[in-house]
């Protein structure tokens, strides 16, 4: 043997040892959530779970720190501006404090209907945040500021299948649930599982005994994935 394959062989051993000890919790969440999400409907709750799980809180925004002391205006053309967007996203979260990252802002008219039974239109700020297992929505009477702020949790099954996936926004445009964090953790787990193959690559090869054998289950594994995909998989 080499000093080369020497030297190669005493890194791998290394790296792969102490990458795996890093690694193994995400290694292990990311098997297990796999499999959750391959089977979700078994980790779905039922109608009256998510009814028992929703929160509804209900009174005024504080508007001590909007300009004039009331909530901000529309654009001409029914739009938000940033100043505003945000102004009411931090109300929020001070005062309901409402989690999550900002998925949609618009001015919105209802039809409500009056103490003499007749119908009023009112207009409504209606605000969504997103995050892992759930999402939240407020609406907020622009003539009062009184927002209803609505939590929809669907349990720690969901919270954990949308840390596998990860950001599910990249082709929709739509905001991640699990945050642009935690997509870079994902990014470091698929590393790290890429060097712990090739460091254990390495290993295999260096072993006296590896032989056929090795060599047999390394190719029938890798047919097996390939024909299991060949036929059959839609």
């Amino acid at each position: 043997m080499s000093r080369f394959q020497r030297w190669l062989l005493k890194t791998s051993r290394t790296v792969h040892v102490y990458l795996t000890l890093f690694g193994l919790t995400l290694i292990l969440f990311f098997a297990i959530t796999g499999f959750m999400l391959n089977h979700i409907e078994w980790f779905l709750p039922s109608d009256s779970q998510l009814e028992k799980l929703k929160r509804v809180e209900t009174r005024p925004l504080p508007l001590d720190k909007m300009p004039g002391g009331k909530l901000p205006e529309p654009t001409p053309d029914g739009e938000a501006t940033g100043d505003a967007k945000l102004m009411v996203v931090e109300a929020l979260r001070k005062e309901f404090d409402v989690r999550g990252e900002l998925n949609s802002f618009q001015y919105v008219k209802k039809d409500v209907e009056r103490p003499d039974g007749e119908p009023e239109a009112k207009e409504y700020i209606a605000v969504e945040f997103k995050r892992a297992g759930g999402w939240v929505t407020a609406s907020i009477d622009r003539s009062d500021a009184t927002a209803e702020v609505v939590w929809n949790y669907q349990g720690w099954p969901i919270v954990l299948t949308d840390l596998h996936r990860g950001n599910r926004g990249n082709l929709t445009n739509e905001v991640p649930f699990t945050g642009r964090v935690w997509s870079f953790v994902i990014d470091a787990t698929c590393f790290v599982l890429l060097i712990i193959s090739c460091t254990g690559l390495v290993m295999w090869w260096s072993l006296k005994s590896r032989g056929k054998w090795g060599a047999i289950l390394f190719v029938l594994g890798t047919a097996t994935a390939f024909a299991t995909y060949y036929w059959f998989v839609p």
